[in-house]
């Protein structure tokens, strides 16, 4: 028997409320900022090219988004762990050390 195989009804340990890995979080977290970034672009362009009430609210958004996206990129996302069971390990055997 292979000692990868699983033996009997033990149960299988599994690790499901591992935080993400660090550089996937740091490239999710890269990727809200850019996106952020560019919606500030867009709100610069048509603040130039709308009229004067829109405008204002384009400039306003272009003014608080860089805020607001430093916020949402330095804020992790954390995993929850869900109730578990904990592992309690099996009886083993004694050695008989009598003779």
């Amino acid at each position: 028997m292979s000692k990868w195989s699983r033996r009997g009804d033990e149960p299988v340990i599994a690790v499901t409320s591992a935080q993400p890995a660090h550089s996937e979080e740091l490239d999710s977290r890269i990727a809200r900022y850019a996106w952020m970034m560019s919606l500030r672009i867009v709100c610069f362009i048509l603040a130039v090219v709308t009229p004067s009430p829109w405008r204002w609210g384009f400039v306003v958004g272009a003014v608080f988004l860089p805020s607001v996206a430093v916020v949402l990129a330095n804020a992790r996302k954390t995993a929850r762990a869900k109730k578990t069971i904990p592992y309690i390990a099996p009886d083993r055997p004694q050695l008989d050390t009598k003779k």
